[in-house]
């Protein structure tokens, strides 16, 4: 193979990089790497490189080397397999070299390819010795995050697993076809190495792919074929020649109850030697059709009735299992709120044990380059800082085009016509705008994705299908014929948004592999990018599923309306625009939907999501529920706790669920307090009654509070804040003050009743009589609170939305706020704990302590609460024709063991707890 000078400069670059044991490459360190090898390639080749294609070499090594990732973090059960998994026999293998290769020649950051070894082969040693005799059955659950590599994960334990001696390799991929084939052709290329379509089995022929082409071949099988129909089925795995003692087998199948079914049939039916081979079961997406959402029944002795049949898919999964002496079962999933709330102590006679993951549960770290939900849109306690400049507010209610309750006899209208709204318009111009820029920095073959996601209904994706395919064929006439009102207004978009987007972006770790471009670059690139976009349907009716491997040579740019079928599972390459109004009020659902999560290096600056400021807030607060799920099983590491103690409580919420009903029937909901927990207000009045109410409320509560200090010192050294203190405030009249207040209603973190009847019942246990309360001043207008004058805080709204009398922030914490009253011993103990978690994450140093670690050190004095008042400016943006200031809140609850933390679904684990005490 010959390669151009520019390759070989980045093959030499990359060998010595990779010959040095240090992983702190910074940019800087690849540059002289660069300009080491330069020379001799120019000597060699006769090429003389000029500056941008140095560059653009330093940005693909930069890619591949600076890109961080800690460590996975495990809980593990005491009852695990004897050590096996060991020596040799933990080197990658045959198969796990060639897919390491594969990973490392497909530009996977060397970190992560590290991570990736290491984390599958502590997975591995869990799962047993496939040489030992059994019976063993072990059961394992790996969390990762929406989009951040678990079908990478689950192929490098297959891949593990077979060089070890699994035989049996049983992929339970989602309920639809389009992501079981989706699934197999990713396998194809990450396990098996060929093309298992009908059209090569028919002639006979095995095309090489993926591992595939690198030596040597290595023999294995698969029972299940790449097409729409080409799940398990009784007659093909009749006439293939599957003998597990010799060859490993692949079965890649669908969720569905009656192919499950005629899988343990026709397994049932084996040889019994067959049925003696190591079984390995990956259930992905697992908390999907796999949870038992029936009532067993529970015996008089409390324990549940065997004679039981579970939910059709549950049981076949369980009879799965039980047909082999030895087996495995590890299931994949990114909101495993249902998963940990299985009963864990529940069976049944003809179907074994349920599916709780008794053995371990690994949480997977991504790179720190993930385009996820913390960093799309933040959490609570990074304040109104947190969160990429990424989202644009869809006014759902003022364009009326497809509102919030709809069936599938809605005809999209904007103002009573059959075209689309302003906002999608200006999605769609984004898109193509994001596609020619990514042309002009040279990813010609990338693949560009746009997602429309605003029903679920079929036939409301046709009406979508249409108005989109009308606008997308004028736009882009235009284009390809200089009009130049259509240019110019692709030009202001281009000044007023991607230019301050990209500028802002530059700054983070999503700027790596950036390349500048001008508009005039981007402008030579957009008639021929905007003419590549396909409009598509990818819902049930779909026949096919989107074929990127298609485009692999040229790139596929693809504007897909869907619904369910984009909901779970499903993969858009390239996701450049999200236009997103589906609602949905349970977590788990809310995460799946999120297809915008993944990878954007090269062209994070380009991404844009289009929702409603409403979505935004929830998203928010899912990204915050899910942060603190998994900061909870860091500590439980630490602490060297067990399956059965992780996910004890998940956090619920006063609008969304945690999953599905019928999937938490086992779990109580227990609301009795708010320890340890930082309340955070994000929506404000706008109504002049409610405005005057808090304004009042708060004059007479600062009235009783006497002097105070002002501009305090901050703890650790670390300034001093601004603002107004007063120490040693009486609980009851925090729990007065708060009660008074008005919260809108639509406000998910702060309910005043509940607040301060919990505030109240602490104090009779001798907890919360003495608060510190600071008010916060800022740079903004001066307000009037009584008889004070004050500069305001500025926190800028989400959207206005004025009509329904109230407006949204991200956030109103400024996070070192939260410490205010906090000892510098305290605060540096919170400190400490804050970088212990942070390095088992595998994660830089803090620069302050996280909230959690703040309300966990207040609580060894659980009398002490501290209330934050933010007088926020009322003509931010010209909001609000009002003088006085906007009052905003912020309650930081210490840990307590008189009562829970949150609002929690509890499992079973902790209710038999709480029994016992």
């Amino acid at each position: 193979m010959s390669f151009t000078p520019g390759q070989t400069m980045l093959n030499m670059a990359r060998q010595l990089l990779t010959s040095t044991d240090d992983r702190g490459v910074d940019r800087s360190a690849i540059r002289e790497v660069v300009e080491t090898v330069m020379p001799m390639v120019q000597r060699r080749t006769g090429y003389v490189f000029s500056e941008l294609e140095i560059e653009d070499v330093v940005r693909q090594l930069e890619l591949a080397y600076v890109v961080q990732q800690g460590p996975a973090i495990a809980i593990v059960d005491r009852d695990v397999p004897p050590d096996w998994y060991v020596g040799d026999l933990r080197r990658p293998g045959s198969f796990m070299g060639r897919y390491l290769q594969k990973l490392a020649e497909d530009g996977w950051p060397v970190r992560s390819v590290d991570e990736l070894r290491d984390s599958t082969a502590r997975v591995l040693e869990l799962l047993d010795n496939p040489a030992r005799e059994g019976p063993w059955n072990w059961r394992g659950l790996v969390v990762g995050d929406v989009q951040s590599g678990k079908t990478a994960h689950y192929a490098g334990v297959i891949n593990r697993a077979v060089d070890a001696g699994y035989r049996v390799i049983i992929v339970l991929a989602g309920m639809h076809n389009l992501l079981r084939l989706q699934t197999q052709q990713r396998l194809e290329s990450d396990f098996l190495g060929f093309d298992t379509s009908p059209e090569r089995q028919d002639l006979g022929q095995m095309r090489a792919i993926g591992v595939g082409s690198i030596p040597p071949p290595l023999n294995v099988g698969s029972l299940t074929l790449a097409s729409p129909t080409g799940d398990f089925s009784v007659a093909f795995a009749r006439q293939a020649n599957f003998a597990p003692l010799d060859t490993p087998c692949l079965f890649v199948v669908k969720k569905n109850a009656t192919i499950l079914r005629n899988l343990n049939a026709w397994i049932g039916k084996l040889p019994k030697e067959f049925r003696a081979a190591p079984l390995l079961v990956i259930d992905d997406e697992a908390d999907q059709a796999s949870i038992d959402t029936k009532d067993q029944p529970v015996l008089s002795d409390g324990s549940f009735d065997e004679d039981y049949d579970p939910t059709r898919i549950n049981g076949e999964i369980r009879k799965l299992l039980q047909s082999f002496a030895r087996s495995a079962y590890v299931a994949y999933t990114a909101t495993p709120f249902a998963n940990i709330l299985i009963h864990d102590e529940r069976g049944a006679a003809n179907y074994g044990s349920d599916l709780f993951p008794s053995t371990f549960i690994f949480s997977l770290t991504p790179p720190d380059d993930y385009f996820g939900p913390a960093a799309v849109f933040g959490t609570t306690s990074e304040g109104p800082s947190g969160g990429l400049p990424v989202i644009r507010h869809v006014p759902r209610d003022e364009e009326a085009w497809v509102p919030e309750t709809h069936d599938k006899t809605l005809k999209p209208r904007f103002r009573a016509k059959d075209e689309l709204p302003p906002s999608m318009k200006e999605a769609i111009r984004a898109f193509l705008i994001g596609c020619a820029v990514r042309a002009a920095r040279g990813q010609l073959t990338a693949h560009n994705s746009m997602l429309v996601h605003v029903s679920r209904f079929v036939d409301v994706h046709d009406s979508v299908h249409g108005q989109v395919e009308r606008y997308l064929d004028d736009l882009r006439a235009r284009i390809s014929g200089g009009d130049a009102a259509t240019l110019s207004l692709l030009k202001a978009m281009w000044d007023s948004d991607f230019v301050p987007t990209h500028r802002d972006i530059l700054g983070t770790v999503f700027a790596r592999g950036i390349k500048d471009v001008s508009w005039n670059q981007v402008l030579s690139e957009l008639a021929d990018s905007s003419d590549r976009v396909q409009v598509v349907v990818s819902n049930g009716r779909s026949k096919t599923g989107l074929d990127y491997d298609r485009y692999r040579e040229t790139g596929l740019s693809v504007i897909a309306i869907g619904g369910d079928k984009l909901s779970r599972g499903l993969t858009l390459e390239g996701l450049i625009v999200s236009y997103f109004l589906r609602v949905s009020k349970q977590y788990d659902s809310l995460l799946q939907m999120g297809r915008w999560f993944g990878y954007r290096r090269g062209f994070a600056d380009v991404c844009r999501l289009y929702t409603t400021a409403e979505m935004e807030v929830w998203f928010r607060h899912v990204a915050t529920a899910s942060q603190d799920l998994r900061a909870e099983l860091a500590r439980m590491r630490i602490m060297l706790q067990t399956p059965k103690d992780y996910g004890l409580r998940v956090e619920a919420h006063s609008v969304m669920g945690v999953t599905a009903g019928n999937k938490r029937r086992h779990a109580i909901e227990r609301r009795t307090g708010f320890a340890g927990e930082g309340k955070v207000q994000t929506v404000m009045h706008t109504a002049r009654g409610p405005l005057e109410q808090n304004a009042g409320a708060t004059e007479q509560f600062l009235d009783l509070l006497g002097a105070p200090a002002v501009d305090p010192p901050r703890p650790g050294g670390a300034g001093r804040a601004t603002g107004l203190l007063w120490e040693g405030v009486e609980g009851r009249h925090v729990a007065d003050f708060l009660g008074g207040l008005s919260y809108p209603p639509e406000n998910v973190e702060i309910e005043a009743a509940a607040l301060a009847a919990y505030i109240r019942d602490q104090i009779a246990h001798g907890e919360l009589t003495s608060w510190t309360v600071f008010l916060a001043t800022g740079d903004g207008h001066k307000v009037d609170i009584g008889t004070r004058q004050i500069q305001s805080v500025i926190r800028r709204p989400l959207a206005k939305q004025r009509e329904a009398g109230r407006y949204v922030v991200k956030s109103i914490l400024n996070p070192p706020d939260e410490a205010i009253d906090l000892t510098d011993i305290e605060y540096a103990d919170a400190m400490r704990r804050t970088a212990e978690a942070r390095t088992l994450a595998g994660e830089p140093p803090p620069d302050r302590p996280s909230g959690v670690d703040i309300r966990s050190v207040r609580g060894r004095r659980p009398h002490s609460g501290l209330l934050i008042l933010y007088p926020l400016d009322p003509k931010t943006d010209g909001l609000l024709d009002w003088s006085g200031a906007v009052i905003g809140t912020v309650i930081s609850f210490p840990d307590s063991i008189t009562a829970n933390r949150r609002i929690f679904l509890e499992n079973t684990v902790l209710q038999r707890e709480r029994a016992r005490r």
